[in-house]
């Protein structure tokens, strides 16, 4: 996995039994859920996580998803998130399945925040997308951008910045 993905902190006492903790994706920080968040989330264990008005990523500590799933919520939260941030134009149609699937909920009403909805669940491999080849061309563009915006520059493209010369190595 990239590093511009997921920052780590490792935690454990014992060196052969290090856990992995995840404390940002794609640069928007985890975060525990406030107290009114808390109450949403012990009333909707369904549901994984949330892409915070503050712009952070909170998880469900009710959920019942396994450690890889709740790392694909905060995944696809952080491409929400990068979303709002950014407002790429998101060009594909949402066919009937996906009205009718996404009808009554918090996307159902909100035609933007449903693309972004779909766009954020192909990324993450979440079925429920029922994707169409168009959205998933246009959901692997906007990777390539999160990608471009969220990488860290090498430490020789750091240094030869800070001496302000230019890297002439083709991209």
């Amino acid at each position: 996995m990239p590093n511009n993905i997921v920052s780590k902190n490792l935690i454990g006492s014992n060196p052969n039994m290090v856990s992995v903790k995840p404390e940002s994706v794609y640069g928007y920080e985890i975060r525990k859920p406030f107290s009114g968040e808390d109450a949403f989330f012990k009333s909707r264990p369904e549901v994984g996580g949330m892409a915070a008005e503050d712009g952070k990523i909170v998880l469900n500590p009710y959920s019942p998803l396994k450690d890889q799933e709740k790392a694909q919520v905060a995944k696809n939260e952080a491409i929400r998130l990068w979303m709002k941030d950014n407002k790429p134009k998101i060009q594909f149609d949402v066919n009937d399945k996906q009205m009718q699937s996404f009808a009554g909920t918090e996307y159902g009403s909100d035609p933007q925040a449903l693309k972004e909805t779909i766009v954020a669940r192909i990324l993450t491999g979440d079925p429920s997308a029922q994707a169409s080849k168009d959205q998933v061309a246009a959901a692997n563009e906007i990777m390539q951008k999160i990608t471009q915006s969220t990488q860290k520059p090498s430490v020789s493209e750091s240094i030869m910045s800070a001496m302000n010369m230019k890297n002439t190595k083709s991209k």
